[in-house]
């Protein structure tokens, strides 16, 4: 009779002495889940949020990127790496449950084929990726300074190293010991074996008894550390991905202004972040894509997104504990900020721990300048493989410092004072808003109620001399193709984009209000931008206010009469343009496609940046930063400017009238003579 594949479980080891590996094991797990619990409570202490309802669309989400680990395999050198270490440390953690399911609950599981293809062929494999990987882990931390390698990283990645290596030799102990017949199906233990063909018995015996013991000591070791150090990320960023915000992209959180009981607005200190934010903070491995990709960080200005975090995180490790114990003592904050207990009596904080509430979230914890360096262009969001929340973050800093503390750069009070007196933000007339449309017959709603679509030209489009020529070029377009439009003229405000991101929850509130009041006065259903801001702001900030309107890019809608044949397209031509992809209009809004059709249908070539699409390099305008100087460091308009001249194009394509602008700048910086302009200009000039 042929024999079974199997081996012995548990060989050379004294079974009686197996009540040390568990208590091992449960002192282990009891460190691991005391310092879990610490982290929890740091956690704890900030702003409720529901991060939990539509499960299976959270439960989809952290199936795609946590367990098959797509966002990381976005950057294909580290991602391979780490999934070679992720993935074999998943099957080695199956083989080591299914061999304690054998060993103490008695199920027979380890013979036959399982045995042969999972239990040793595929579990060598795995253990080989895993030591692969480990090294390359390793090697990389050392060589690559850019990683904020800190002593604790290396000294986890050697243990799980020494735990994947001391594994192989225990193999390759057991194979040569038991003269296992079955050694072919664990190559690389049976490699290992060799090692050891000229030890005598006792001697094989007494290696593999220290090496098994070492190997358990290690591992229950790194398990009781597992949540002080930084693979704490195996489970707080599968939590993280699952409390992502399930908003629109670029949704804001909604202050009620009116609210009479109101009495701070955004993040003075620690605690006004919601949990998910600190969660945020916890969660952070330093991995630096967001820095990467961070067009502030690229060009030389105080902002690291990647800092901002790991600085949050420093200070809840300081401050957290603090407030932890006061609100658990039931402490409450009065209207100043200043803890009290249930009886209204001043909290009693010893004085270091006054000192250290003390402390300023924006100036002690955060630089200032990092704050206001920062254009909300969205691409640390949508590099970053935990899914942290970067931009908002930011915005509700900066709203607290405008609204509360009135400290903001010089030059956005003018902005501000512009935009509540004119509905502009560079304070021309108000009236003179629609000046723009002399001689080119262009109807209010009051004089065509009954348009299909209301034309919103935006601030830019109606005062900026260089984005009127784009509304001119779009005006013509729509009339060409029939489409039945009008505008507010006059009576149009500005959306109030950048005064929202720039943290002016009340001029943002005053310019939203009085738009959709004026919007649902005439009925308004459909609204056409050439703006990606506007887009964003009346697409996804104004349902909040109650103003809920169909929001189509012109982009789009260009595309899609063209589609329709409503629009001429020329024959393919020899002239490249680059197409630069607005941040808004492509991380915020998904589109990508539309700008490039429009360009293809003017008979024009493609050409792509090396960051294009969702790697877009932003212009620099966005998050109100169009109206704030460039204090530090490199123009991000300039930059771009220089990565399209390096795609050797011969014009380049905006869908966005901040873009517009910087580029064209950029291009002067350059001494270039390349042509910037908007998509709506290049199909105008083939009608």
């Amino acid at each position: 009779m042929e024999e079974t594949a199997s081996r012995e479980i548990m060989w050379n080891i004294d079974h009686s002495l197996t009540w040390i590996m568990y208590l091992s094991f449960l002192v282990a797990l009891g460190f691991c889940v005391y310092f879990l619990v610490k982290r929890w409570r740091l956690m704890s202490i900030g702003a409720p949020v529901d991060r939990t309802s539509n499960w299976k669309q959270r439960l989809k989400g952290m199936v795609l990127d946590a367990l098959l680990q797509l966002r990381v395999l976005k950057k294909p050198g580290a991602g391979v790496m780490h999934l070679g270490m992720y993935v074999g440390m998943i099957i080695m953690v199956i083989a080591t449950v299914v061999t304690a399911a054998q060993s103490d609950l008695g199920f027979q599981l380890i013979y036959g084929d399982f045995y042969l293809y999972f239990m040793s062929l595929v579990v060598d494999l795995a253990g080989l990726a895993f030591c692969i990987a480990m090294v390359a882990c390793i090697v990389r931390r050392c060589v690559n300074k850019k990683l904020d390698t800190k002593p604790g990283d290396i000294i986890v990645l050697v243990l799980l190293l020494v735990i994947g290596l001391s594994g192989f030799v225990v193999e390759g102990l057991r194979i040569v010991g038991t003269d296992d017949p079955w050694r072919a199906w664990s190559p690389i233990g049976n490699m290992v074996s060799m090692l050891f063909v000229n030890f005598t018995p006792e001697q094989i015996s007494m290696t593999h008894q220290i090496v098994w013991w070492s190997h358990m000591a290690i591992a229950f070791s790194l398990i009781a550390y597992w949540m002080y150090s930084k693979l704490v990320h195996v489970l707080l960023m599968p939590a993280d991905v699952w409390c992502r915000s399930l908003e629109p992209k670029g949704t804001l959180p909604y202050i009620n202004v009116e609210d009479e009981n109101l009495t701070t607005m955004g993040v003075g200190q620690l605690e006004d972040f919601t949990w998910k934010d600190l969660l945020d903070a916890e969660a952070c491995v330093r991995c630096g894509r967001c820095e990467d990709v961070c067009p502030a960080f690229n060009t030389g200005k105080a902002l690291s997104p990647k800092n901002m975090v790991q600085s949050l995180r420093s200070e809840l490790e300081v401050r957290g504990p603090i407030v932890w114990k006061a609100q658990h003592d039931g402490a409450k904050r009065d209207d100043m900020g200043a803890y009290v207990t249930a009886e209204g009596e001043p909290y009693p904080f010893s004085e270091q721990q006054q000192v250290t509430l003390d402390r300023t979230l924006v100036g002690d914890a955060f630089d200032s300048q990092a704050l206001w360096d920062c254009t909300t262009c969205g691409a640390c969001m949508a590099a970053c493989p935990t899914l942290i929340e970067h931009t908002p973050k930011i915005v509700k800093m900066r709203t607290y410092q405008v609204s509360m503390e009135s400290a903001f750069p010089p030059e956005a009070q003018a902005t501000f004072r512009n935009l509540e007196n004119n509905g502009n933000p560079w304070g021309l007339g108000w009236q003179t808003r629609a000046k723009w449309t002399e001689g080119l017959d262009v109807p209010t709603l009051a004089e065509n109620p009954d348009a299909e679509y209301l034309y919103w030209p935006g601030c830019s489009g109606a005062f900026d001399a260089r984005s009127r020529k784009v509304s001119i070029a779009l005006v013509g377009l729509l009339k060409k193709a029939g489409v039945n439009f009008a505008i507010l003229g006059n009576e149009e405000k500005c959306c109030g984009d950048s005064a929202r991101r720039m943290g002016n929850e009340f001029v943002y509130y005053m310019l939203a209000s009085e738009n959709i009041a004026t919007m649902q006065a005439y009925g308004v259903k459909k609204i056409i931008v050439q703006c990606p801001h506007c887009m964003q702001t009346l697409s996804r900030d104004y349902p909040q206010l109650g103003g809920n309107f169909e929001v189509i890019h012109h982009s789009q809608l260009l595309a899609q009469l063209v589609h329709e044949g409503k629009l001429q397209c020329s024959a393919a031509g020899d002239k490249k343009i680059a197409v630069h992809d607005s941040c808004y209009l492509g991380r915020y809004q998904d589109e990508y496609e539309a700008p490039r059709a429009v360009v293809s249908a003017a008979g024009a070539t493609v050409v792509e940046f090396e960051r294009s699409h969702e790697k877009s390099f932003c212009c620099g305008a966005g998050g109100g930063r169009m109206w704030l100087e460039d204090k530090s460091g490199k123009r991000m308009g300039d930059e771009r400017a220089k990565q399209a001249l390096d795609t050797a194009c011969d014009e380049v394509a905006t869908s966005c009238p901040f873009c517009l602008t910087m580029l064209a700048d950029g291009m002067a910086a350059c001494e270039s003579e390349t042509k910037v302009r908007d998509i709506a200009e290049i199909l105008a000039q083939v009608q």
